[in-house]
């Protein structure tokens, strides 16, 4: 983009940005403290309340999301992801377990609804399908509205998707092959890397809430399969799923096997999955998967000072996504900046970079349930 111009909505020249001064010749900022955004409490827990304020604002009769704006275009593309609206749902969820609000409460109810008028029987169960048919069912959209059920009703103690929560679960148990993951849906013969750790993190998280013996067979032959897969070929779309999961089950059942495993995966995403960091990119996912790992690791353990490093570098980098109330412009680096009057329509969604002016709700649901995780660590190492 250096050297044209940026067409409407309109775009300026501008100095570069200070903290721009701090680059090495490696293109790698010198240290997370360059980045300026600080980590303080207060600022976390403001840019909380501003992003699940938005995803409450943009909520759609429907239950489901306002998806995407393109500022650069000034318009939003018309389409939409079954998928990223219940991880969407999931976050909320996530918020709610933190902070019990009416409003949060409300717009969990709502998209969970939403997610159930979606959902179609499947054998003796049911799947979330986009076109309600079974040609249009994801198994990662289903794993995430369980999970965002299951925050619905532990923290406000409400069972009226009961038996829509068990309906999923089911439906999820259908798609396990035993030794491997979950199919894609009923009628695939594939896996997805997304949908094994979505689905893992969801009957992780069930057997968590509930006192469901008749399960941990199942579940014990996921946790095996996911590690012995995992474990030996890493992959980017289920690292952070993975991680969380069995951050899960190391805290259900103490077996240490899974502490390893997450901080293997949080090894590997340093080392091969994604050494080098990126200034411009929204890698709010990778501070879902490392975080969880870091309150399993030990001071003296040699992952710890590297892993911690690399959150604080992506936490100060990713907090300068977040459009701010009284924001007027983005700055997209080489002096460029855009100017939008629709910012603060969006004001505390999270852009997909500095070079993207793209707000999605996936964007926001990542970086909320990241900031969380991250102001949770603060207070309990946890």
């Amino acid at each position: 983009m250096k050297g044209r111009s940026i067409p409407s909505p309109c775009a300026r020249t501008k100095r570069p940005l200070a903290w721009l001064g701090g680059i090495m010749m490696s293109g790698l900022l010198t240290s997370a403290t360059a980045l300026g955004a600080e980590l303080t409490p207060e600022r976390l827990d403001r840019a909380v309340t501003q992003a699940q304020n938005q995803l409450i604002k943009a909520q759609l009769d429907s239950g489901f999301f306002d998806y995407d704006f393109d500022f650069l275009r000034g318009k939003p593309s018309g389409k939409s992801n079954i998928v990223r609206q219940a991880g969407t749902a999931y976050a909320l969820g996530e918020a709610y377990s933190h902070q019990r609000t009416s409003e949060l409460r409300d717009a969990l109810q709502k998209v969970v609804a939403g997610l159930a008028g979606q959902s179609i029987a499947v054998d003796e169960g049911a799947l979330v399908s986009f076109n309600g048919k079974r040609s249009g069912i994801k198994g990662g959209a289903t794993a995430l509205a369980l999970l965002a059920e299951l925050y619905y009703y532990r923290n406000s103690g409400n069972g009226r998707f009961a038996a829509q929560r068990e309906a999923w679960l089911r439906g999820l148990l259908s798609l396990h092959r035993p030794g491997a993951g979950f199919l894609r849906a009923p009628d695939s013969q594939e896996e997805s890397h997304y949908y094994n750790g979505e689905v893992w993190l969801a009957l992780a998280f069930y057997r968590a809430t509930f006192d469901a013996a008749w399960l941990d067979p199942q579940l014990a032959d996921v946790d095996r399969a996911m590690m012995a897969i995992y474990g030996k070929e890493p992959h980017i779309g289920f690292f952070h799923w993975g991680a969380m999961a069995a951050e899960r089950r190391f805290r259900d059942t103490g077996r240490e096997e899974l502490k390893r495993f997450a901080q293997s995966q949080a090894k590997n995403y340093l080392i091969s999955l994604r050494p080098k960091r990126s200034l411009n990119a929204n890698t709010c996912y990778s501070l879902e998967g490392m975080i969880p790992a870091l309150t399993l690791t030990e001071p003296d353990n040699a992952l710890r000072q590297p892993l911690e490093a690399r959150i604080e570098w992506e936490m100060r980098k990713i907090m300068r996504f977040q459009i701010q109330p009284d924001q007027a412009q983005l700055d997209m680096g080489d002096g460029i900046a855009l100017t939008s009057p629709h910012l603060k329509t969006y004001a505390g969604a999270f852009i997909a970079g500095r070079r993207n002016p793209l707000t999605r709700i996936d964007y926001t649901q990542h970086c909320l349930s990241a900031i969380l995780k991250y102001r949770k660590w603060q207070k309990t190492g946890q």
